[in-house]
């Protein structure tokens, strides 16, 4: 827990968030990660984090279980069974493809959680994970409810470890964690119960993916040559902005056809077929899309739009849920890491420097990470939050390809742990897929198979 005397205000925190570049051109320094695995990250997350910051210094906690099981698609495990059925999956208009969420007549999602309804992309990955669901059901009749949710889960559990994990990790961290387990997240006995997320994973790492979203989207579909950020959120129920186009325009309760996802624009076509490239995500560092610079108020999360929070600004919002929660600083965490990796004989790491910090940054950033936070407490420079430090890291250690070591093994060993705790697990058990869904690997199961399983791209 971060010492009072490093505390830095609110204030500085908002004008740090604000001094920080928000890029409002079509020119988007690029990684090799297509933009489909940025909301596949945020599908993850809201599944196994739901954070409460109760009133009146009480501790924060997490109303999902924190295993990697679906949660946020099938709900609580019920005592009760029965055949597998397929679950509701919403029409677009006017054309009426099954390619919604399953919405009441208001247009609010009637989905376990409604989070999922936060931005367009976010909820085409939603609509794709309850059809993997239904075409599980109907490729292998006579189901029951849970063995229908199980092989679901072992699928998709395998598409976060074997597909987006060695996108997003620092090779070094990701072979160590599979070849050897475990460090630093519940490196111990087995798991009984919900698997207690870290906060720093929930308050901090797991943030990073805001960095990677674009401000254009080009050829989101045939439709939409060039799609923009702004128009993720008027397609959703959740964050649009009423009236969407002018005055006098009522509120879209169904999804429009021309902005349903083209899966093989977000993910790319496999070799050997057409040779469409990827749309790719942003970098990760601390360079962000123009649009987060002022978030609509019906697109933020309910905490952030309270009066707790002074800002609309993507990095602000993330500076002071850090600081809400009394995290560790960057360097802080990174020693305690480090020292854990060391008695262990693990590979380890360089911790940056406080003039790293201040690398590439705007000159108002500089500034005030160089201001003393308190009196004779130090600079954000040298005692940046943990979420600005996994940022830097990334950009200097990884030039923005992926994280660094600290966030990779915070985020790696999270979700390794949170799929291990889960029942089913395809941990340890020489899992294999399943042939009936129609895997291109005899040993895993990648996010574009279950896509193309799904019925929403072709292979």
């Amino acid at each position: 827990m971060l010492p009072d005397h490093l505390h830095p205000s609110i204030e500085h925190l908002v004008a740090l968030g604000a001094a920080f570049r928000f890029n409002d051109t079509n020119q988007e320094a690029e990684t090799d990660i297509p933009v489909g695995y940025t909301y596949l990250c945020q599908f993850v997350f809201h599944d196994l984090t739901l954070m409460v910051v109760p009133a009146a210094g009480a501790s924060p906690f997490n109303r999902h279980s924190g295993r990697l099981e679906l949660d946020s698609v099938f709900g609580e495990r019920s005592a009760r069974d029965g055949r597998a059925v397929a679950l509701p999956v919403g029409r677009t208009i006017p054309r009426g493809q099954p390619c919604d969420l399953p919405r009441d007549g208001t247009g609010r999602a009637a989905i376990c959680d409604t989070r999922s309804d936060d931005n367009l992309p976010l909820a085409q990955t939603h609509v794709a994970v309850l059809r993997f669901h239904n075409a599980i059901v109907a490729a292998c009749p006579g189901l029951s409810r849970s063995d229908a949710r199980a092989l679901a889960v072992a699928h998709f559990q395998s598409v976060v470890i074997h597909d987006l994990l060695p996108r997003l990790i620092d090779p070094a961290v990701y072979e160590d964690v599979m070849a050897n387990g475990r460090c630093v997240v519940h490196a111990g006995p087995e798991i009984d119960g919900d698997f207690a997320i870290p906060l720093e994973f929930a308050a901090a790492c797991a943030r990073f993916g805001h960095a990677m979203i674009r401000n254009l989207y080009r050829c989101w579909n045939a439709e939409n040559p060039g799609a923009r950020l702004y128009a993720f959120w008027r397609n959703t129920f959740n964050s649009s902005d009423r009236p969407l186009d002018g005055t006098g325009d009522l509120a879209r309760t169904r999804l429009f056809d021309d902005w349903i996802a083209d899966w093989t624009r977000l993910l790319g076509d496999p070799p050997g077929r057409f040779g469409l490239p990827p749309l790719l995500a942003s970098r990760i560092d601390t360079v962000f899309a123009q649009p987060l610079s002022q978030i609509p108020h019906q697109a933020l999360p309910q905490l952030a739009a309270s009066s707790l929070q002074p800002s609309s600004n993507i990095a602000a919002l993330s500076l002071l849920r850090g600081l809400s929660l009394r995290l560790n600083s960057g360097p802080a965490a990174a020693a305690r890491i480090l020292a854990r990796l060391r008695t262990q004989g693990r590979p380890c790491f360089r911790l940056l420097t406080s003039k790293e910090m201040l690398r590439d940054e705007p000159d108002e950033a500089r500034r005030l990470l160089t201001l003393s936070i308190r009196d004779g407490g130090g600079t954000l420079a040298e005692h940046p939050p943990l979420w600005l430090y996994i940022l830097k890291e990334a950009a200097i250690l990884q030039n923005g390809m992926r994280l660094g070591p600290v966030g990779s093994r915070i985020v790696m060993e999270t979700l390794h742990a949170a799929i291990e705790a889960a029942r089913p697990s395809i941990l340890g058990s020489g899992w294999r897929p399943d042939p009936r869904l129609r895997p291109s690997h005899p040993e895993r199961y990648s996010f574009p198979d279950l896509i193309a399983f799904a019925g929403l791209s072709t292979r």
